[in-house]
């Protein structure tokens, strides 16, 4: 793993990689985005199960979340209590995370992977006040206390306020808005505990603001050469219970009027056929995805096993591999990927065919992330630059040290492992 140039060599001190944000659009909290979604036109999710397929509208996800936010009001629920959320990736997550977020209650997603015993470690280490719970995950009796209810992910977002589940009228003064802080709690992410309680990763509106602030001001730079190619349109496999899923299906695409699809397959020919079909832009994935899918294309099209190593201009490799663009669609041109490694080999690969991929470094303490590639400036077998605002130190042992808004303020409910993360003596 490389990062480039500033990080590489700040051994003798932080560096901070660019300027600092622009300042000219109101951004004291997340909030502040979520009042963006109604003003947008179109399609924000998309959801197909495999056995059909909803469209959410933006004003559609931001109507939902409101009525959730009034919805858990209606049941005591409010700021700090804390919200499970475990299922799949779907519209009414997002719609959860958004009304949690209203209300001022803190999120506390979980792995839809993750077993029930972890879901219930969880639950009591934060006294869980409800818990989400989605289609594609089984919850055995006695998971959670009896005082813990337990209300389908699915329905949330489907049903106005006074059909959603266990619903009451909700006082007015339960209803008032939530004035948030920049060092407001968020919500709480969770490690898994496999040898050790779970650890969860405290994570503030500051956190995330630091991350995305600055993407979206270097958006705003090229909004205009990428107008002709709008709406961008996003597949994104990677868990909403992971903060990159998270945010490049919550945060990233409002920025670009975006779309953003779910989907429940993750057989390479249901891709493939998914990035057609929904004609999607950029697919957002962990690397192993793009290996199943090299794989994949390997066996299909022969003549695009090893591709030309040798230099040439983008569109003559278009041409020559216009095959495997055919089967994707010509709409498709990247690949964004987080959460593990990516080998240098299988960047290459889809490089010499004509796609790009981009990547960064980023961890969960840091809202996850801490460098990022240029899509339009990616330099190949790099994690880039640390993003602005953000400095970085590589210590006399390698190890990388980040110091920034973007990192966590500690671990919830454990100040030993917190003073430990931070270096406090």
């Amino acid at each position: 793993m490389i990062i480039e140039d500033k990080l590489t060599t700040c051994q003798a001190g932080f560096v901070d990689s660019a300027a600092a944000p622009d300042r000219s659009m109101p951004r004291e909290t997340l909030l502040d985005f979520f009042s963006d979604l109604s003003r947008i036109a179109g399609t924000f999710l998309v959801h197909d199960d495999g056995f059909r397929v909803r469209s959410w509208s933006y004003a559609e996800v931001a109507e939902a979340a409101e009525a959730f936010a009034r919805t858990l009001a209606a049941h005591g629920i409010g700021p700090d209590d804390k919200v499970l959320v475990w299922g799949e990736n779907r519209p009414e997550w997002i719609v959860a995370f958004w009304g949690t977020v209203l209300r001022g209650a803190i999120v506390v997603p979980i792995d839809y992977r993750a077993s029930p015993d972890f879901l219930g470690k969880v639950a009591r280490i934060v006294e869980a006040k409800v818990a989400l719970v989605g289609e594609e995950v089984d919850l055995p009796p006695g998971t959670l206390s009896a005082s813990v209810p337990v209300w389908r992910l699915a329905g949330i977002g489907a049903l106005p306020a006074s059909a959603q589940p266990g619903s009451g009228a909700a006082t007015t003064a339960a209803l008032a808005p939530f004035t948030p802080t920049r060092d407001t709690v968020l919500e709480i992410i969770f490690t898994s505990g496999a040898t050790a309680e779970p650890k969860g990763v405290v994570i503030t509106h500051r956190n995330i603001l630091a991350n995305i602030v600055p993407i979206e001001h270097e958006m705003r730079k090229y909004r205009g050469y990428a107008r002709p190619f709008m709406p961008l349109r996003f597949l994104n496999l990677l868990p909403l219970s992971h903060m990159f899923g998270q945010a490049m299906a919550t945060f990233v695409p409002p920025m670009l009027s975006g779309e953003v699809t779910f989907m429940r397959s993750l057989r390479p020919r249901d891709i493939i056929q998914q990035i057609k079909s929904r004609r999607i832009s950029v697919l957002v994935s962990v690397p192993k995805i793009l290996d199943v899918l090299r794989d994949h294309v390997a066996r299909e099209f022969p003549h695009a096993a090893v591709p030309d190593p040798g230099p040439m201009h983008w569109s003559k490799r278009w041409w020559k591999y216009r095959q495997v663009h055919r089967a994707f669609g010509w709409k498709f041109w990247a690949a964004v990927v987080g959460a593990a490694p990516l080998d240098p080999g299988l960047e290459e690969y889809w490089g010499r065919l004509g796609f790009l991929v981009v990547q960064g470094y980023g961890l969960t303490e840091t809202a996850p992330i801490v460098t990022l590639n240029h899509p339009l400036k990616t330099r190949r077998g790099s994690v880039g630059k640390p993003i602005a605002g953000v400095e970085v130190k590589i210590a006399e042992d390698g190890e990388i040290l980040v110091r920034g808004d973007n990192v966590t303020k500690g671990y919830y409910g454990a100040p030993e492992a917190t003073a430990e993360a931070s270096g406090a003596p």
